[in-house]
């Protein structure tokens, strides 16, 4: 009976020996590979739901470190459900991209403080935001001023994506005035937004290194998108023809031919 005894408490003891030192592993960060569940007993059960409670965080971090605050949770999921996302090679897939940037903000930001410029851009970025997750955009990246987002179809028709970003910037030049309004209670003088949208492939997925990996897009389509952002008037939106065939409900304005430096043809621009 003691024999019998020490084999089977021998057993539950090197289990839960492993499970804490696990524990103490995943507390600093390191979940390393599942337990192996050797029995069906409760300890065979609590080994499952350390395994589960380990997965349940892996998934967690990867949502929080790819897209950190700047997708809905509820997109997030949608998109963990693309192989592209956990793939650092990623694949080539047909989006829509948006950019925004202010117009005039430099010698704004000669003018005053440091950490007043700071302060109003994190005030601008949290509007912003704000409407792009609500759009189900993606918020590649940010740079200086400028907001760069995608909106990804998910494997389903552009034209959602597309009104959803038509949409997007229609209320991010909306949040503006709002935005204006507070700061020029500060004496602050009011800052204008011009933005671009623009249709195409692109390459998607994780770019970096095992040690830092960031969602991104890729390819000429982003730089077209960022030239058709730099012709757009303070306060104004501007769509190529890419986007326009989704969204010509809500155009009344007349194309106007323009060149882009790279771009060989003329290409139709539209003003929402």
């Amino acid at each position: 009976i003691l024999v019998l005894i020490r084999l089977n408490v021998g057993g539950m003891v090197a289990s839960i020996r492993e499970l804490s030192i696990k524990a103490r592993s995943v507390a600093k960060g390191n979940y390393g590979q599942p337990i192996i569940k050797k029995t069906e007993d409760e300890i065979g059960q609590l080994i499952d739901s350390y395994n589960m409670m380990v997965e349940g965080l892996k998934e967690r971090d990867f949502i929080r470190n790819t897209f950190g605050r700047y997708v809905d949770k509820e997109f997030a999921q949608e998109l963990l459900q693309n192989p592209e996302i956990a793939d650092s090679g990623g694949r080539m897939r047909e989006g829509v991209i948006l950019m925004s940037d202010l117009r005039g903000f430099t010698p704004l930001a000669e003018a005053y403080k440091p950490e007043i410029i700071i302060r109003i851009l994190n005030h601008y970025f949290s509007y912003m935001i704000q409407v792009i997750k609500r759009h189900r955009g993606i918020v590649v990246d940010l740079i200086g001023d400028a907001v760069l987002v995608f909106f990804d179809p998910l494997d389903g028709p552009i034209r959602p994506a597309a009104q959803n970003a038509v949409n997007c910037a229609l209320d991010m030049q909306a949040e503006m005035k709002k935005f204006n309004h507070e700061i020029e209670q500060e004496d602050i003088p009011k800052i204008e937004m011009g933005t671009g949208i623009h249709a195409g492939n692109v390459v998607v997925g994780n770019i970096g290194s095992k040690t830092r990996t960031k969602y991104s897009i890729i390819g000429s389509a982003v730089n077209i998108t960022h030239r058709i952002q730099s012709l757009a008037k303070p306060g104004e939106t501007l769509i190529s023809e890419s986007v326009y065939v989704y969204v010509k409900e809500i155009v009344s304005k007349k194309p106007v031919e323009s060149p882009l430096r790279g771009v060989k043809e003329m290409i139709k621009l539209y003003t929402i």
